[in-house]
């Protein structure tokens, strides 16, 4: 049986931007969930399940959710 190889997860981030090459054009994504089986990238694309050949992956980046206390930002008031 295959062993699955997730991304080492030790802040609990649960997603991902992944960049891949698709007919020699560069795509971005945002994936919710990633698994790595057998040079197959599985990932988790607004919902559904898509696969990548590792070969085609360029870049995998986790996303953090920052600080827990941040603040949210405000755009700069107009002055009247």
């Amino acid at each position: 049986m295959a062993r699955m190889n997730r991304a080492i997860n030790p802040m609990w981030i649960n997603m991902y931007v992944v960049a891949v090459l698709d007919n020699g054009e560069q795509r971005t994504f945002l994936s919710e969930e990633l698994k790595i089986l057998d040079r197959i990238v599985y990932a988790t694309i607004c919902g559904k399940q898509k696969q990548f050949v590792l070969a085609d992956v360029v870049d995998i980046v986790p996303v953090d959710e920052g600080p827990k206390h941040s603040k949210v930002l405000q755009p700069p008031r107009r002055v009247q």
